[in-house]
């Protein structure tokens, strides 16, 4: 987004030691276009552009129009990346309920079928009166029912809806703390001051740390969801 002052506009100045981690801004492209982030959290942050970064005085000299097309911009760019969070969030208790309803039934029929075991197996010991082959029927039908019993706990190990529930519920509470805090932190930071330059500083900067954040985010996410496929508990503990 170019200006009319021939100032490049990148988020507020930062520390002297600190490094611009991406040097993007929202204002690179066409107006309206979404920031495209980088593979991954690390190259992000080894990436640096030596941009030069405008001071709050470099902003006080932009006229009213430039601040405001710029607060509009990250405005929109910023709640586009928080609103997704709240978004997946809910998604994340949809599938979270979704999990463990099919977990919960499978260990209501697993724990009927398990009586139904045990029921053949008294009828097999008991000596009923008739003929001498039913209690040997009843022994090979209770031995290919705990079989089947065997191939139905593998596949829920498969599916692993137990440990799913947790991912996902996990999940949920990483994307709603994100959602939570810089939604906060706009408020705060940026809604507070109007407006202002002083607020397009704080925009532009809390900008490039939500994006720094939301790369973070992403691969605590991708990390549970591996945990997941592999059929391991996601929270470490059996």
């Amino acid at each position: 987004m170019p200006t009319t002052s021939g100032i490049l506009v990148v988020p507020a100045e930062k520390g002297p030691n600190e490094k611009d981690p991406q040097g993007q801004s929202h204002a690179a492209g066409p107006k309206g276009s979404r920031p495209k982030p980088p593979r991954s959290a690390e190259q992000h942050k080894q990436i640096n552009y030596n941009l030069v970064q405008p001071s709050l005085e470099d902003w006080e000299r932009q006229d009213p129009q430039t601040v405001a097309q710029y607060y509009a911009q990250t405005e929109s760019d910023f709640f586009y990346i928080v609103e997704s969070n709240r978004k997946l969030a809910n998604e994340a208790v949809a599938n979270y309920r979704d999990a463990a309803r099919r977990h919960g039934q499978w260990r209501f029929w697993m724990i009927i079928a398990g009586g139904m075991l045990t029921l053949i197996n008294v009828l097999a010991a008991l000596q009923l009166h008739g003929p001498q082959w039913i209690p040997t029927l009843l022994s090979a039908v209770a031995a290919v029912y705990a079989a089947c019993l065997t191939v139905a706990g593998s596949v829920e190990y498969f599916y692993n809806w137990s440990d799913r529930a947790t991912g996902f519920r996990e999940s949920r509470e990483l994307l709603l703390n994100q959602f939570r805090e810089y939604s906060s932190k706009w408020v705060y930071y940026v809604e507070a001051y109007g407006k202002t330059p002083k607020a397009c500083a704080n925009a532009g900067q809390l900008y490039r740390e939500l994006v720094d954040s939301d790369q973070d985010l992403r691969q605590k996410l991708k990390e549970l969801t591996e945990v997941q496929e592999r059929g391991k508990p996601s929270g470490g503990q059996k």
